[in-house]
């Protein structure tokens, strides 16, 4: 029976793996794709250096859009984050002599951001799993000046200088931005999602889906359908390939797990290997047209004890609110804590069941394994794509950064992984 070989083979078809095909097809890899579903971007996030360059290799500049403001709605301010608005003087005027302090912080903050983007830039993307790329990153951390110790400690101990009012504030800021409780947030992390948040672009779909599918078929990728994979094949302790329902055979060199829920397949992998975070409660409300205020913006974060946020949008033709919170929440809970974003309208919750990446931002625990050592690599030479498992907080920024460092370290220009 005949056979076909691929450089890679990627079983699930969130963000950061659609990205990783793309790129990968591009570099002249042969690609096997299988996927049941395509994850679309999320609505939150979306713009980042790795985003920026992705769209310039692809040729999906006009992808961009203007910047969509956030709204924070804290317990004793309401702060605008927009291009269009002046951050320190939103900060004076709520907090007074102390929203400089509070400004200056979160400049610094941003700046981190920066310096954490262009290193992971020069290095080809998050450390990569071998002795010679962190080495590479431990030089460039030097020549960078770059305290590691420093940055992944909780950013939590960070702000404890801060009053309790500003202290308030940061907390319902960074949790509503990672839907992480900020005790789970390390300093390295913040940095990234703030200076991602800052950028004044965001992301339009369809037209990034779009442009994915067009490029992975312009280059020649191969696409099918996971229902239609049988089994996978194991020998020598690695993957190395795989049979169809139909019979059909395939070889492949690596495998990329581009959804968690199909790690099952690798079988018999130990799947106590790969991070299966809790999924968030995530709900949406009924009909809110004509019960908002018009100074509402369509994204809200919403302060209070949980990490809680809300996107405004159209949905079956009704103007429906999409909140999500972690896993803790209940309808109870986040009927209390958005009182102060809807004080006066009338709607039912029901829980969200859309399969998509877009809002679920599964919750790490601990946010996460430290930046400098990702679990990348689940086996010899299977490896994650699904950034829900290793940058949740990220939205698309992270998959860009994760498919990125993928299709640099896999890819044919490298000759072979780094192993």
């Amino acid at each position: 029976m005949s056979s076909k070989h691929y450089d890679i083979a990627i079983i699930g078809g969130s963000v950061a793996a659609r990205i990783a095909a793309a790129l990968l097809a591009k570099q002249g890899n042969r690609v096997l794709f299988l996927r049941n579903r395509e994850a679309k971007a999320p609505a939150w996030f979306h713009s980042s250096l790795f985003l920026e360059k992705l769209l310039g290799v692809l040729g999906g500049r006009a992808c961009f859009v203007a910047q969509q403001p956030i709204q924070v709605i804290s317990e004793r301010a309401r702060v605008t984050l927009s291009s269009d608005v002046q951050l320190e003087e939103e900060l004076s005027r709520e907090f007074g002599e102390d929203g400089k302090a509070v400004s200056q912080w979160l400049e610094e903050l941003r700046l981190d951001g920066i310096k954490l983007e262009e290193l992971f830039w020069e290095s080809g993307g998050l450390p990569w799993p071998s002795l010679k790329a962190k080495g590479h990153l431990k030089l460039l951390s030097l020549k960078r000046r770059i305290n590691w110790q420093e940055l992944e400690a909780p950013v939590s101990q960070s702000i404890e200088r801060f009053s309790e009012a500003t202290k308030t504030f940061l907390t319902d800021l960074l949790q509503g931005l990672s839907s992480n409780k900020i005790t789970q947030l390390s300093y390295s992390r913040a940095a990234l999602l703030w200076a991602q948040t800052l950028r004044p672009e965001n992301l339009k779909e369809p037209d990034f889906s779009d442009m994915l599918n067009k490029r992975f078929e312009q280059f020649h990728g191969a696409k099918g359908q996971i229902d239609d994979l049988k089994s996978l094949s194991y020998s020598g302790s690695k993957w190395t390939g795989g049979q169809f329902t139909s019979g059909g055979l395939f070889t492949a060199d690596n495998f990329l797990l581009g959804d968690k829920q199909w790690i099952d397949r690798f079988a018999p992998l130990e799947t106590g290997r790969l991070d299966r975070p809790e999924a968030p409660s995530v709900y949406r409300t009924s009909n809110l047209a004509g019960q908002l205020s018009p100074l509402l913006a369509k994204r809200v974060i919403c302060g209070g004890e949980l990490p809680m946020r809300m996107a405004i949008e159209e949905h079956e033709e009704e103007l429906r609110g999409l909140i999500v919170s972690d896993a803790r929440s209940s309808e109870s809970l986040v009927r209390l804590q958005m009182e102060e974003i809807l004080p006066f309208a009338k709607y039912r919750l029901s829980e969200d069941s859309r399969p998509l990446e877009a809002e679920t931002n599964d919750k790490a625990a601990c946010a996460a394994k430290p930046l400098l050592n990702l679990p990348i690599r689940i086996d010899k030479n299977l490896y994650c794509a699904d950034r829900t498992v290793l940058l949740p907080e990220m939205g698309a920024a992270g998959a860009a950064l994760l498919g990125w460092t993928l299709a640099e370290n896999l890819g044919k220009k490298n000759d072979k992984a780094k192993v």
